[in-house]
């Protein structure tokens, strides 16, 4: 009976803290691709991503003269980190020529570019799952034409390291989003390097659960 209750009150939990959490918070994407699309750019997404050594990534989205485009690069707070910075670039039509020895070699030639090297911000707290990120550069800026634009994100010295780029700005969550939330949680803080205390945790529950289990069959 009292782990039913405790249950019910776990969900309830959820279910009061995740909307006001979810206030500052981004819908987190995960990948491991080279090229990823940015399906919408109002909506606020957070992409996780480990950067191999010597790679570009590279985001695509349809973009419209007019329309509002913001993205952002924070660091993972871990050891190892603290120093680590990518550089941003945002390739499309109607952009002012860009010095291409700024540039990583492999690049789209036809179109103009705005370079965001990196920089130190104010650091972020992602209140819905709840680890700190080291701030850097961002690119804030109306887009001046209708077409194809290409977001470019590398390390200029070909260093391996990790990021998180966030897109948008409009926090869009549904119900559903309730059952994916410690999913989401877990992923996150894997990618911060939590794996071996999250571990270490569920052990511990999972011990606890089972001799209050033996405890009740033996009293029983």
């Amino acid at each position: 009976m009292k782990l039913k209750r405790l249950l019910i009150f776990f969900i309830l939990t959820l279910v009061t803290v995740i909307p006001f959490s979810s206030a500052s918070a981004h819908t987190p994407i995960w990948g491991d691709e080279d090229i990823t699309t940015i399906e919408n750019l109002s909506t606020s997404f957070a992409f996780y991503r480990n950067l191999p050594a010597d790679k570009v990534h590279v985001y695509t989205f349809i973009g419209k003269q007019g329309q509002s485009f913001h993205a952002g690069i924070n660091v993972p707070a871990v050891k190892g980190l603290e120093d680590y910075s990518v550089t941003m670039a945002l390739f499309g039509p109607s952009l002012p020529e860009a010095n291409h020895d700024l540039l990583p070699p492999e690049h789209p030639e036809d179109l103009g570019a705005l370079c965001s090297p990196s920089k130190v911000s104010a650091d972020f707290f992602e209140s819905l799952t709840q680890p700190l990120h080291w701030g850097r550069q961002s690119i804030e800026m109306t887009l001046p034409a209708d077409g194809e634009y290409y977001l470019l994100i590398w390390q200029p010295e070909g260093l391996a390291g990790k990021y998180v780029m966030d897109s948008g700005y409009a926090e869009v969550f549904g119900f559903g989003d309730l059952f994916r939330f410690p999913i989401w949680w877990v992923q996150v803080h894997v990618f911060f390097g939590h794996g071996p205390y999250l571990l270490a945790g569920a052990l511990v529950m999972l011990g606890f659960i089972f001799f209050t289990f033996i405890k009740r069959r033996k009293t029983a």
